[in-house]
């Protein structure tokens, strides 16, 4: 094949890729302008309640929202500044397998910002100690390593992370099973050191 003609192939598929895009493209950004609204810009959350989702993995992204759709995870009814009170089990029934992954692959791109708080620094200690004997292989980097496909924890807000533990513990969130294992193994007060340890890292 000539060169004239490889060109002009290679600007025809390239051409085509971008239209078959163009259509997610303006989707994710149409979606993610409403998970801003309560998530904050760009996925770092200005709310205690609500957890940042910047700089997540896709696979972990998409998991979590589709056990939202699934009705497997508890959500509660939360109401933005400027906009209507809703839950995530409501925003993600409404959404189809491509706008999952283009929700997921937008807000993995993004930088995952930790929140400055204040900790408690002998608690944090005992809590790094807690997370590297259970928590660590699956969380890894202390809680911040994205490529586990797991939540980030470190940095996260300490009212998201209470509230989640609190869940977990009561049993009404679902874990998979070698996490329920682990957490069986916490003793008392290791909740809170971890807590601690996760918000320390900022």
């Amino acid at each position: 094949m000539k060169a004239t003609s490889m060109k002009r192939v290679i600007a025809v598929a390239s051409a085509a890729a971008l239209l078959t895009l163009a259509p997610l493209v303006a989707q994710s950004s149409e979606l993610t302008d409403k998970c801003d609204k309560c998530h904050g810009k760009n996925g770092n959350s200005e709310d205690t309640k609500v957890p940042t989702i910047a700089g997540f993995s896709a696979a972990a992204l998409e998991d979590i929202l589709n056990q939202y759709k699934a009705g497997d995870r508890p959500a509660e009814k939360y109401k933005p500044k400027d906009g209507d009170e809703t839950d995530m089990q409501a925003i993600s029934k409404d959404l189809s397998e491509d706008d999952i992954k283009a929700v997921a692959a937008y807000y993995a791109k993004q930088t995952f910002t930790p929140h400055k708080q204040k900790f408690d620094a002998k608690l944090a200690k005992k809590g790094a100690k807690v997370h590297k004997k259970r928590c660590e292989k699956c969380h890894s980097d202390g809680g911040s390593n994205a490529d586990d496909d797991a939540a980030i924890l470190a940095g996260q807000w300490r009212g998201y992370l209470t509230h989640q533990f609190e869940l977990i513990a009561s049993g009404e969130r679902d874990v998979p099973k070698k996490m329920r294992k682990k957490f069986k193994k916490l003793k008392d007060g290791d909740v809170e050191k971890l807590i601690e340890f996760y918000i320390s890292q900022q």
